[in-house]
């Protein structure tokens, strides 16, 4: 997605920074399988500094700590083969990355509209040579880093983004990837996106 970045001038907070950087790389993590620079940048992030993103909630913890433990020894074509297998296929994706095929079959087709008008009115639109449709998770995510690092939206109109278009579909699509018998290193992230989700959700209805 391009987005329009606007001259604020005054630094977000740490905590606001950290959340934005995540929501940044689940979106790569998402988007493509994960490469050797990726699985090394990963791999060097000490667990207390991914552990203070979200202070106190064990489940995230784990899920950090497992994700970068695994990141240090993960082969980079193997992780390919994974990614190919349950997202892309020879032919229909064993696990679907878009969250449209998570909600009510009446709404799915009514939610995307929803979405690319919510797009539309915050000046967002598809990077040349993207095809790929609006609720993808990777593209969600990357909305989500957006509104937090450089459109500065406050708490409600993320909370409003997260509940109508992230949130239930996306917790569902990591249980799918959970569930999956093939799932090695992208369990891992599934379970961290998951827990980073629940707490997102919990934060935001506090």
């Amino acid at each position: 997605m391009n987005t329009v970045t606007e001259d604020t001038h005054t630094p977000i907070d740490a905590e606001e920074q950290a959340r934005a950087d995540l929501y940044g790389l689940l979106s790569r993590l998402f988007a493509a399988p994960a490469d050797s620079e990726l699985l090394q940048g990963i791999a060097a992030i000490p667990l207390s500094e991914g552990a203070s993103a979200q202070p106190g909630e064990n489940a995230f913890v784990h899920a950090w700590s497992a994700l970068v433990h695994s990141a240090a020894t993960a082969q980079a074509g193997a992780i390919a083969d994974e990614y190919h297998d349950l997202f892309v296929g020879s032919g229909r994706a064993e696990v679907t990355l878009y969250t449209g095929a998570y909600t009510a079959r009446s709404s799915v087709e009514t939610q995307l509209v929803a979405l690319r008008e919510y797009l539309a009115a915050q000046g967002l639109q598809r990077q040349t040579g993207v095809h790929e449709p609006e609720d993808h998770l990777a593209i969600l995510f990357e909305i989500m880093r957006y509104l937090i690092a450089e459109a500065r939206h406050g708490v409600e109109q993320q909370k409003t983004f997260f509940n109508r278009f992230l949130g239930p579909g996306g917790l569902l699509l990591c249980d799918a990837i959970t569930a999956h018998p093939r799932a090695q290193f992208y369990r891992l992230v599934a379970n961290l996106t998951k827990s980073f989700l629940s707490v997102e959700h919990d934060a935001f209805d506090m």
